[in-house]
């Protein structure tokens, strides 16, 4: 997700999902979620982005928000039993915040069969956000420093290299 160059009519900055921070990208129930990086270089963190399916029927003449979740929060997320294991189920806390996001993503909030689907998408995708890398592959290589030593394993019997690796 980054900022467009372009400004929406009401003045407000315009955010765009995709492109080169995208890790994976699915559907789910009437919603697109899109697990990518947020922020530049060493600031980057891992979120899950979601909006709404494009729908032939609906007639909208603004383009629904998106919702972000990063990985910092997405345990809040996710029901816990009395014994702190995950049970899979969203909680409270999501019932509550999804609610809240239905309105910028272009639903009613009162709508209970979107709230029920967006709540399963964010629990669908949230082991794909825990999993995710910690920052893109390009941002990686950029900081990757470069190699000091040379290691190689050979086997004393024979004299035969086993292994060889740059550290």
């Amino acid at each position: 997700m980054h900022r467009s160059p372009l400004v929406a009519p009401n003045g407000e900055d315009v955010f765009v999902a995709g492109g080169g921070q995208v890790w994976k990208q699915g559907t789910h129930r009437g919603w697109n979620v899109s697990l990518e990086w947020i922020g530049d270089g060493k600031r980057t963190e891992p979120c899950m982005v979601i909006w709404q399916e494009p729908n032939v029927f609906q007639l909208q003449r603004e383009a629904p928000g998106l919702w972000v979740i990063g990985r910092r929060a997405v345990t809040e997320f996710v029901g816990f039993n009395k014994e702190l294991k995950c049970t899979g189920s969203p909680s409270e806390h999501c019932f509550r915040e999804a609610r809240e996001a239905l309105t910028v993503l272009g639903k009613d909030k009162n709508d209970k069969q979107a709230l029920n689907s967006l709540c399963d998408a964010v629990i669908t995708f949230a082991p794909e956000l825990v999993l995710m890398p910690v920052a893109p592959k390009q941002v990686r290589i950029a900081l990757e420093s470069e190699k000091m030593w040379e290691v190689a394993a050979t086997n004393k019997l024979t004299g035969k290299t086993l292994h060889e690796a740059e550290v």
